[in-house]
């Protein structure tokens, strides 16, 4: 069978509930298309263009696989913190992509730059080795205002479809407006230099205002436009580099060189056009946003939790599909349901948590992002869940690290149990996925580990703690008794569960994996138990 976005995405088993063409669409990754829109000839697709896309590090293969199955993309390339491609989707279909920080129009992307002995030349040679040639920039502006326009036009045909009525132009850029959303900075600028030309206002801490309306852009082609456009450049460097130049001395020589060379005027306050820049010894990287909000700025999500680009790739590692029961059983604010229920419309969601205000504002995020009827929150421990046996597809969690909510218990001591009841109520064949601080996921590594191995690190066997000398008190009996169960406990839960990938991801200034497990069913279960010596002694040499 040939090989569709949607079964790229989420596996060739999902199918829609009814053969309609807006249910086929909603099985598919991303928002699904209105009715009108879908009947209603568009304008003309986009001419293809190079984008690239910032992302959070261990993000990189999730976008790059997005981009291929969403847009689909050609000519996809993946670096540390950014991944690359040729598109000719419009930008609609661009702003879904959900594993992604933000979303740029590529100007060029180059070998890193040989840096002069002479520190003088240093600084006038790496704005020219930037800039290039003046086309480049011609055909990259006129392409970033064809995207705008483009824009403009599927909202305003895809209004008249709908409501048969045109809106006025006062009336359309008054709803059009958004608040600004504050977001947490990407991992990739906690490293090295960022410098805008406007001293002190980097390119992720100056988010401009709503996007200028494509009526206003200058034509990039035009005689005038040399004088009219308004740029502001954002520099951020590393490496060696960084080491000789800082951020601010190259982004102010870069704008000036580029002022010069295209008459461009410099506006520090509120450009049309930013343009961004990064050094390092990899590469030199030179491109324009094209949103002025991050990507990962969710307008369905209220209060923000979990960082959305790393919930998005948790539901993805899911395999939800059609009719699926996906459970969170420390759902907090509710972000991995959110995200799922966005692009996996098609299933049923349940959110559990311990805290009274913690799903007060679930609840509101929900209801924000109008998701009431695929999204149900209870309150209850994780520990003792009120649900039956094996009665869950998909279980997707968010540990608590302790680090922005406190803690009441050891999440360490508590884990094997809170492990045990995800397992009890997981079907068989079921998916479990866990985002672990990097203490726990070496924890659990440990885990896993069959009982021959821990003994031959040195990690004395329960038994043998127990056919040692005599215990002579109660507490050192009882605190025996309760390491055994302990014991018993890890290995009851991974006898029933197959690690099926560890995801290294950076939430910014802490560093995390995701987990990926499946259950087996029972009767597998026993003979895996054998092949891990879970319940054997090893044999003696």
């Amino acid at each position: 069978a040939p090989v569709t976005p949607a079964t790229a995405m989420h596996g060739p088993e999902e199918r829609p509930r009814s053969p309609s063409p807006p249910a086929a669409a909603a099985a598919a990754p991303g928002p699904a298309p209105s009715s009108a829109a879908s009947t209603t000839p568009g304008p003309a697709a986009a001419a293809a263009a190079r984008y690239f896309c910032t992302a959070s590090r261990g993000l990189e293969r999730f976008l790059a696989r997005e981009v291929r199955a969403r847009l689909p993309a050609r000519q996809v390339e993946q670096i540390s913190g950014k991944v690359f491609f040729t598109a000719d989707a419009d930008l609609k279909r661009i702003k879904g992509l959900k594993c992604a920080e933000r979303l740029f129009l590529l100007v060029e992307k180059l070998p890193p730059f040989q840096l002069p002995r002479h520190r003088g030349k240093g600084v006038h040679a790496v704005s020219k080795y930037v800039i290039g040639e003046p086309q480049k920039w011609l055909d990259v502006v006129s392409k970033w205002k064809s995207l705008w326009n483009l824009g403009k036009v599927q909202e305003c045909s895809l209004d008249v479809a709908e409501t048969g009525i045109k809106r006025s132009t006062q009336q359309e850029s008054s709803q059009s407006k958004r608040p600004k959303l504050e977001v947490d900075k990407p991992h990739a600028a906690q490293t090295g230099h960022s410098h805008s030309l406007n001293e002190g206002c980097s390119q992720d801490d100056a988010l401009m205002e709503e996007p200028p309306s494509p009526a206003e852009l200058p034509n990039p082609r035009s005689e005038g436009a040399a004088s009219c456009m308004p740029f502001r450049v954002s520099c951020r460097c590393s490496g060696k580099i960084a080491k000789q130049f800082t951020s601010q001395e190259l982004g102010r020589a870069i704008g000036i060189a580029l002022s010069r060379q295209m008459g461009w005027k410099a506006e520090l306050r509120n450009p049309m056009l930013e343009v961004y820049v990064h050094l390092n010894d990899v590469h030199c990287v030179v491109g324009i946003p094209i949103l002025r909000l991050p990507l990962a700025s969710r307008d369905y999500i209220k209060s923000a939790g979990l960082r959305s680009t790393v919930a998005w790739a948790m539901a993805y590692l899911g395999d939800i599909q059609a009719g699926s029961i996906v459970l969170d059983p420390m759902c907090g604010l509710g972000t991995i349901l959110l995200e799922a229920a966005k692009d996996w419309p098609n299933a049923y969601y349940h959110g559990i948590d311990n805290t009274a205000l913690q799903l007060q504002m679930a609840s509101v995020n929900v209801c924000f992002a109008k998701l009431e009827s695929n999204i149900e929150l209870t309150r209850a421990s994780v520990t003792e869940l009120p649900l039956l046996a094996e009665s869950i597809d998909v279980v997707i969690c968010d540990i608590p690290f302790g680090k922005k909510f406190k803690i009441t218990q050891d999440t360490k001591a508590m884990m094997p149990y809170i492990l045990k009841e995800m397992v009890r109520v997981l079907r068989a064949e079921g998916t479990l996925v866990l985002l672990l601080s990097q203490e726990l996921s070496v924890d659990i590594q440990q885990w896993q580990r069959p009982r021959g191995q821990q003994r031959e690190e040195g990690q004395p066997a329960v038994q043998e703690e127990q056919s040692s000398a005599p215990l002579e008190t109660a507490g050192v009996k009882d605190s025996a008794a309760a390491e055994n169960e302990l014991s018993q406990v890890k290995a009851e839960v991974w006898a029933s569960l197959i690690p099926e990938g560890i995801f290294p991801v950076s939430l910014g200034v802490t560093e995390a994996s995701i987990h990926k497990y499946k259950k087996i069913p029972h009767n597998v279960s026993d003979n895996v138990d054998m092949d891990l010596g879970l319940h054997s002694e090893p044999p003696s040499d």
